[in-house]
């Protein structure tokens, strides 16, 4: 224990001890002024001699309210003390334990920078082994590409030869058969052409003697329907001399799908119309290419007066 803590102890001590006499004397104070002997703690007892005295009690009171004020201050003022010591002391261990785990971490980083320095090192020297491998094999990766290359380039060169010896021969062949399949074809088109010239003046006759059959047909059929219209027109000879141009649609049967007055007389023209629609159906021709020419027909409509 410190001396200093310890010393205040007993003082403290001693001060309480007074304070019982004091309390077991204080009935003798209130009937009068005897004589009291205090008894002193510790070293004070031997340092102050024993005498008798008077005292008032008030005063007596107020002295011993200031001694225990001075002891609490002393006792506090050894607790503050005794406390910054105590906080002293956790500082500077505090800072002990602070600097000696600084130089722990310091010690530590120093160990792993020599390890990274080291690693690194030998990751140098790896690197530098690596590299010097990669080189060696692409040496020996460019050699055997180089001769590689060479002997693909004389290959190509001898392919090369090969290929233009056979489009050569392919080339002379196909001019060959390009020669007798152009002769054929010759031969083929002016067999054709002449075959096609046989046909078309053959079908050139055909048509001409279909066209004069049809006209002729057409003709005959005409001159009929004129007919049949003349057989249902009532005319007078008021209309001698004068004529009417009428459109006339037809079917296949001959029906008149349609007749209408182009131009002419038109009182001529009204008779004309009733005498179409009393004729009702004409003659047609059952051939298609005749009734084609018939179908549609503008005659013009003169009236026969005896």
């Amino acid at each position: 224990m410190d001396p200093a803590f310890k010393r205040s102890l007993i003082i403290s001590a001693g001060l309480h001890l007074l304070l019982v006499v004091l309390l077991v004397a204080n009935f003798n104070f209130f009937r009068s002024e005897e004589v009291l002997v205090m008894p002193m703690p510790g070293d004070m007892a031997a340092a102050v001699p024993l005498k008798a005295t008077t005292v008032d009690k008030s005063a007596y009171e107020e002295q011993v309210k200031e001694i225990k004020e001075k002891k609490e201050q002393e006792r506090k003022a050894e607790e503050r003390k005794q406390q910054k010591i105590e906080e002293d002391k956790r500082r500077v261990e505090r800072e002990k334990r602070q600097e000696e785990q600084k130089k722990k971490q310091q010690e530590l980083e120093k160990k792993k920078q020599e390890q990274e320095k080291k690693l690194a090192a030998k990751k140098a020297a790896d690197e530098k082994k690596r590299k010097e491998a990669e080189a060696e094999k692409q040496k020996k990766l460019d050699a055997e590409k180089k001769k590689k290359e060479q002997e693909k380039k004389k290959q190509q060169e001898l392919e090369k030869i090969e290929k233009e010896k056979a489009a050569k021969e392919k080339a002379a062949k196909e001019k060959a058969e390009k020669e007798k399949r152009d002769r054929e074809q010759r031969e083929r088109d002016a067999a054709e052409e002449m075959m096609q010239e046989q046909m078309e003046a053959e079908a050139e006759a055909r048509r001409a003697a279909k066209a004069g059959q049809i006209l002729t047909e057409k003709q005959r059929y005409l001159a009929m329907i004129v007919a049949k219209i003349q057989q249902n027109w009532f005319v007078d000879d008021t209309m001698r001399g004068k004529e009417c141009r009428v459109r006339m649609r037809l079917a296949p049967n001959g029906f008149v799908i349609s007749a209408d007055v182009l131009d002419g007389d038109r009182a001529l023209c009204e008779s004309a119309m009733r005498a179409i629609q009393k004729a009702g159906n004409f003659p047609m021709s059952p051939d298609p290419d005749v009734y084609d020419a018939l179908k549609d027909l503008t005659p013009i409509l003169k009236p026969e007066l005896r």
